[in-house]
Order: C-alpha cells, then sequence, then structure tokens
C-alpha cells in the first residue's frame, strides 16, 4: 500500500495556524501579562483581595474553620487550596496565608494562628506549615457570611470540577483597611492601610452626600494608619496628591519616649527591621558618628514587638537631636511609595483616587445588598407559597384525606380543585402526620403573617434607594461599634531629620599595616618593623604589609577583581592578632585579597590578572563607597594577582615572572590608564599551558632583580644585565637562566 507523504502533510497544514513570530510572541506576552495583572498580582477594589488570598479564605470557610471551630494544621488548608483552586507553588502559597495571619502586615488580619508565623523583626522566619495551625478570625466572617447568599458571581475552578466566587462579599472596603502591594508586567499597586472607622466614617458621609470632595473625605480619613505605628510626617508626606491622583510618597518615623538617659524607640516604620537599624546604630557608634551613644540594645519581646534601647551619654544633644541625626541615618525613618492601583468594578486595572475607590466599593456594596436581598426574598416567597398551601391542607382536611384515599389521580383532582401548583402537591403530600396538629396550624399561621411583614419590608427596601444607603449605613455602624480601634500611626508636622557632624581629630601617626593570607589586617606603630617581628594565627601566615599613616585610606583588591576601601576612622593599633576583613567589607567566601595600598592623591596601581592582562588605575578609580566593594578589573575566567604601585615621573618599566621561568620587561608607557576593565595583554601566556604569573614588579633606572633561595643565599642581575629581557608588551618573554633557579625548591624573587 502506497502512502502519500505530502498529501499527509499538506492535509495536516490545514489544521495548523501558521503566524509570524512577531506577532505570536506579542499576543502570548500580552496574554501573560494580563493574566498577572487580573490573577495574581492586584487586589480587587470589590474586597481588596489578590486572588490567592481569596482562594484561601474560600478554602477555610468551606473547610468550617471559623472563629468558634477548632485550629487545624496549615497544611490541610493548603493542601485544599493547591488542589482545587490554586495550582501554584506550595511555599509561595503558604507565605501569603502567613501574611494574612500577621498583626503587623495587617491592621485587621483574616487568620488566627498557633505556633510560629514570623515576628516584624523577620517576617519570613514562620515555620512550616505541617507544624503551624490555624483557623479565621472574627473579621473574616463579614467577607465570607452572606457568600452562600446569591451575593456573588462563580466561576469554574482550574479543572471545571468545582465552583469557586469570583469576589468575596465583602462589608467594608477592605482594600483601604488592610492595603495590598503587588508586582504586576508593566505596573504595580502599594496601597496602605487606613484606620476602619475613619474609613467607614468616610464611606457613611459619602452615602448621604455623594458629592462630597475629596477635600472633605480627607477631613474624616487623616492619612494611612500602619500596623507597625510610627509617625506620618505631614510637611514631608504628599497626602493631597495620594488622595487627588493616587500616587505619592508617605514619610514615616520611629516613635520614642525618654526616660533619664535612656531614649526607648517602641515603634519603627512599616517593613523597617528592628536587627537592621540596630546594626546601623552600632556602625556609627564603632566608627565613632555618633558619639552621643554609648550602647544599642534590643529588648523586644512577645509583649513589646519593638523595644530599641539608646543608651545617651555626655550633655552636648538632647534626645530630640540624638533622634533627628538617628532619623536621618538609619532606617528609623523611612519614605514609603503609594500607588492606589487596583481592579474595578469593570474588571480593568486603573490608579483611583479617593473619591472613585469610596463611590466605587459604595456600588458594589449596595449591588450585593440587592442581591442578598432579592436572595431572601426569593426563599421568604417560596416559603409563603408552601405555607399557603398549608393553610389550605388544615382548612379542608378531611375533604384532602378522602381525595388522596379514594382517587386513582388525586394530584390532578387536588391541583384542580384546589389549584395547587406541583411545588405545593409534593409539600402536602410529604407533609407528616404529627404536623396536622391544631398546635402545628398557629405555629404556621404566625409564621405566615412574620414572612409576609419580611416581605413587604424587604421589597420596599428593594424598591427604594434611600432605604438601601440606610440599610448599609446601620450594617457599618455595627461593624464600627464591633472591629473598631484607635489610630496606630500618629499624624504630625514634625521637623525635618538631620544629621549631626561630628568632627573628628585623626593625627597623621606613622604605621605599618599588615595583611595575612586569611584576610586578617593589624596595625603595628611605627615603619621600622620586621617582618619576623610579625605573628599569626596556627594555620595562617603572611601575604602583604603597607607603610602608611593613621589619616590615610587603604584600599584592597580581591582575587575577583573587585576594590574595597577601608577608612581612616577604623585605622588604630591592633591588639592580639587584629580584625578580619571581612568585618569591614561583604568580601566572597572563600575569595582572597590579593593587593594592599595606602590611598594618596598620587597613588597609580597597575592590576593584573594571572593570565597577563593588566592596566593602570588611578587614584579617583579606587575610591569605593559602599561595604560591597565596586568592579575594578575584569577577571572572567581568571583571577587577580598581586598589584604594584605605580610612580609615573620615576617607574619606567614592568617585570612579569612566569611559573615556566619565562620573563618579560616592557615600558609602562604601553599600559593603558583605565577607569576598571580588562586591560590589555602584558605577556603572551599560551592558552594550552597551565603557566601563570608568579611574580609582578615595577622597575626603574638602576634597580636590580634579586633572586633569593633561602635566608643566606642569593643572587642579583643588575638593570644593565636585564636589557636583553626588555621587549614589546604581548610577547612570549624570554627564558631565565637556570644557574640563577633552584633545581628544587622555591626561587623567590624582589626588585631592590
Amino acid at each position: 500500500m502506497d502512502i502519500d507523504l505530502e498529501k499527509i502533510i499538506k492535509d495536516s497544514d490545514k489544521t495548523i495556524e501558521r503566524l509570524p513570530v512577531k506577532d505570536f510572541s506579542e499576543r502570548a506576552y500580552l496574554n501573560y501579562s494580563m493574566y498577572v495583572i487580573l490573577d495574581r498580582a492586584l487586589p480587587n477594589i470589590s474586597d481588596g483581595l489578590k486572588p490567592v488570598q481569596r482562594r484561601i479564605l474560600y478554602a477555610m470557610n468551606e473547610l468550617a474553620l471559623t472563629y468558634t471551630s477548632k485550629f487545624k494544621k496549615s497544611a490541610r488548608t493548603i493542601g485544599d487550596v493547591l488542589g482545587k483552586f490554586h495550582p501554584h507553588g506550595d511555599t509561595a502559597c503558604y507565605e501569603a496565608m502567613v501574611m494574612l495571619a500577621q498583626d503587623f502586615s495587617y491592621n485587621h488580619p483574616f487568620i488566627e494562628g498557633q505556633g510560629n508565623w514570623g515576628t516584624q523583626d523577620d517576617p519570613k522566619s514562620f515555620a512550616a506549615m505541617r507544624y503551624t495551625e490555624s483557623r479565621l478570625t472574627r473579621f473574616s466572617n463579614i467577607f465570607l457570611d452572606e457568600i452562600n447568599m446569591g451575593t456573588v458571581k462563580w466561576a469554574p475552578n482550574f479543572d471545571g470540577t468545582l465552583d469557586e466566587p469570583k469576589t468575596l462579599p465583602s462589608k467594608v472596603p477592605n482594600i483601604l483597611i488592610n492595603g495590598s502591594s503587588g508586582i504586576a508586567v508593566g505596573m504595580s499597586t502599594d496601597i496602605p492601610s487606613h484606620n476602619l472607622k475613619e474609613t467607614l466614617d468616610a464611606v457613611i458621609a459619602l452615602l448621604d452626600k455623594p458629592k462630597l470632595s475629596i477635600n472633605d473625605l480627607r477631613k474624616i480619613i487623616l492619612g494611612p494608619d500602619f500596623p507597625t505605628k510610627g509617625e506620618l510626617l505631614l510637611n514631608e508626606s504628599e497626602l493631597e496628591e495620594i488622595y487627588k491622583s493616587g500616587t505619592g510618597n508617605v514619610k514615616l518615623r520611629a516613635t520614642y519616649k525618654v526616660i533619664g538617659k535612656e531614649i526607648i524607640i517602641d515603634s519603627i516604620p512599616y517593613q523597617a527591621n528592628t536587627t537592621k537599624i540596630i546594626e546601623q546604630i552600632q556602625d556609627q557608634i564603632y566608627l565613632k558618628k555618633s558619639i552621643f551613644i554609648s550602647s544599642v540594645l534590643d529588648a523586644s519581646d512577645q509583649d513589646n514587638p519593638v523595644r530599641i534601647l539608646l543608651k545617651t551619654k555626655g550633655r552636648s544633644y538632647n534626645p530630640a537631636d540624638i533622634m533627628s541625626h538617628l532619623f536621618f541615618t538609619t532606617d528609623l525613618e523611612k519614605s514609603l511609595r503609594v500607588n492606589l492601583n487596583m481592579i474595578g468594578l469593570d474588571g480593568k486595572p486603573q490608579v483611583k483616587n479617593l473619591h472613585q475607590i469610596l463611590s466605587e466599593w459604595i456600588k458594589y456594596r449596595l449591588s450585593t445588598i440587592k442581591n442578598k436581598l432579592s436572595w431572601q426574598l426569593a426563599k421568604i416567597k417560596r416559603r409563603i407559597h408552601i405555607l399557603d398551601a398549608y393553610i389550605i391542607v388544615y382548612n379542608n382536611l378531611d375533604k384532602i384525606i378522602k381525595i388522596i384515599r379514594n382517587e386513582d389521580d388525586p394530584k390532578k383532582k387536588l391541583i384542580k380543585l384546589f389549584k395547587f401548583s406541583n411545588e405545593q402537591y409534593e409539600a402536602i403530600i410529604n407533609l407528616k402526620i404529627r404536623n396536622l396538629a391544631k398546635l402545628q396550624e398557629k405555629n404556621i399561621i404566625n409564621e405566615l403573617k412574620e414572612l409576609k411583614t419580611n416581605e413587604k419590608t424587604i421589597t420596599s427596601l428593594l424598591n427604594s434607594k434611600a432605604r438601601l444607603k440606610t440599610y448599609l449605613k446601620s450594617e457599618l455602624n455595627e461593624i464600627i461599634k464591633n472591629f473598631s480601634r484607635e489610630r496606630g500611626t500618629k499624624i504630625s508636622n514634625g521637623i525635618s531629620s538631620k544629621a549631626i557632624e561630628v568632627k573628628q581629630i585623626i593625627t597623621s601617626d606613622p604605621i605599618t599595616s599588615v595583611l595575612s593570607k586569611n584576610g586578617w589586617i593589624k596595625f603595628s606603630r611605627g615603619h621600622d618593623i620586621s617582618k619576623k617581628q610579625f605573628t599569626f594565627k596556627t594555620g595562617d601566615e603572611y601575604l602583604l604589609h603597607e607603610q602608611t599613616y593613621t589619616d590615610r585610606p587603604l584600599v584592597f583588591i580581591d582575587e575577583l577583581g573587585y576594590v574595597y576601601n577601608l577608612d581612616s576612622t577604623n585605622i588604630a593599633i591592633s591588639r592580639g592578632q587584629g580584625d578580619p576583613l571581612s568585618k569591614y567589607f561583604q568580601i566572597q567566601d572563600g575569595i582572597h585579597i590579593v593587593g594592599m595600598h595606602s590611598l594618596t592623591e598620587n597613588l597609580c596601581i597597575l592590576t593584573m590578572t594571572n593570565l597577563g592582562y593588566g592596566f593602570i588605575c588611578l587614584h579617583d578609580d579606587l575610591i569605593v563607597k559602599n561595604k560591597k566593594g565596586k568592579t575594578l578589573l575584569r577577571t572572567k575566567d581568571s583571577y587577580a594577582i598581586k598589584s604594584n604601585n605605580v610612580d609615573l615621573d620615576n617607574d619606567t618599566h614592568y617585570l612579569i615572572i612566569t611559573s615556566d621561568n619565562y620573563m618579560i620587561i616592557s615600558s609602562l608607557k604601553k599600559i593603558p590608564i583605565l577607569s576598571k576593565g580588562r586591560g590589555v595583554k602584558l605577556i603572551n601566556i599560551p592558552k594550552s599551558s597551565n603557566e601563570t604569573i608568579v611574580f609582578s614588579g615595577v622597575l626603574r633606572k638602576g634597580q636590580s632583580l634579586l633572586f633569593s633561595y633561602d635566608t643566606k643565599r642569593s643572587k642579583k642581575l643588575d638593570y644593565d644585565d636585564l636589557s636583553p629581557f626588555i621587549m614589546e608588551k604581548n610577547r612570549r618573554g624570554k627564558k631565565i637562566d637556570k644557574k640563577f633557579l633552584l633545581e628544587k625548591g622555591k626561587t623567590t624573587y624582589n626588585i631592590e
């Protein structure tokens, strides 16, 4: 049997959609962007929740984990959320659940937890979900108690086996009360939390006067109210711009009290870290930039999540000046970005102002109330319909019993005679004999009377916008009564913070800095110090030393080509074995320092890699202002080796010796001066070999190369004898005569 492959391929091509890569990429990226925006990162204005948060709360409600129930393992909840509604990572989902339980993340947490749920100092220090237990809080009830009353729209879950709510029927504008933050594609949101009473009072005011201006609303909502309290600086925050345009900045600072010579910090800005703040203050004490503070202590505990004790010294500065300095120089004062970006009722993301947010939420809540009342009304009408049939039964009991007993088709006869509906007939047939008692008839009459009253009340509510608003106001007042609390974040016109300039008098004394191979630095007084006097820890040994002065910073270069500065304020005569450089810099683990220089104004350095690439850099390019250092020499697949001081006025040549005993001497003028980079090839080392540079230095006229074999023996090549090795850069170099080298053992080199 012949198979026509061309025909099969041609027919299959008809089912394939063909698109240019450009169009396909644009469409795929747009789809992904919209998914992240709408289904992951941005909260909905209706309930102020992201999809994962909504799914967690709904799953817990379905598990009956209400505030009155027993606690259950958090892993049980996460399992349900992932398996039924949210097919993503369990770690991210559990983190979202943890945030819902943290009282320092939300003004009104949704989840009550048992176990370790993180601390304000370290929010991500929570225990694994197999250890913690949880249930919903009472506050969550105002999001979930109406969920089965026809109040929300439902959508199929990811596999179509279950339905999940698109939003929760929130009774409060949670988008403002608890706030939200998230990063989508091309947009983000940063909504600060607000005081519940202020927010609901603003909603009530807007219900009474829908045309209230933003300025009028701002008289009610004074500003953000963060769960970590703190103090909001009105004069340095853009509250007017935030509430009118939806974007701006707010400035928060810590609050404190003074007892004697102690300053007690009892709250810090939202998302600030106690440990980091203490480290910042300790650094200032160590660097003698805070001479007015003698010590800082973290006294935080369960009852006091933030309690930082500062002991002051001297009488030159009062506590207000000291705190102003710390506000300016540490995270005790922070600026927070506000971006009121959310998904509106139209399903589209938008940055909204305060009036838009509250008006749109009122529209949503009134619609939810109407849906709930309509559902209740339909339920009442169904019940009245059945009770009307029961009354007919009680009034015609004997006749109805006779028909049921004697007729072949009692249904047809009863429906025709008493005008029963199918629903009424089924209720009558299923009526139990004990319910035919006289007392039961009275109960039905009373119930019917009550239901008709309720029907009339709900109908009048549904037909009147004013009554619906009154209903909502009474609902909000009840929530205020049950959940309101005093404002935590103070609002004040605080004085702008400023740093106290501490003038340090640093003497210019001669000092020798000694660096060990393991990265320990120590300082000895004077320059007349022999290497024999240097002592090191067990397993450590000498690497470099530099004669400098106490008022000069030091420059360090590591194997990765990063450069670091040690400020002169850190230079003092050492005790014992000195200090590790990791105390001053953030050097990567396992990486060693290869260069140390005194940072003078005319400093020039020749820096190079073990494969022979290098360049000259000047003083300004060696200055670094952070502990992480900065890239100077790009090493790629090599590593930096010992750098050398260069005197551009007197030094004439550089000298390199390799592990295969090749030596090259070339002019320094041919080496470029760069701020950073890889540089040029200073010596040609074959790529296929394992040859590396074992010695490098700079020469000036009249200097010699000394070959040392032990403490007693050495040989020397004078300046004129070095001429055979002088050649253009990037050459292989010339082999050193064997008579200058040890056959067994290590030869060391020095220029003098």
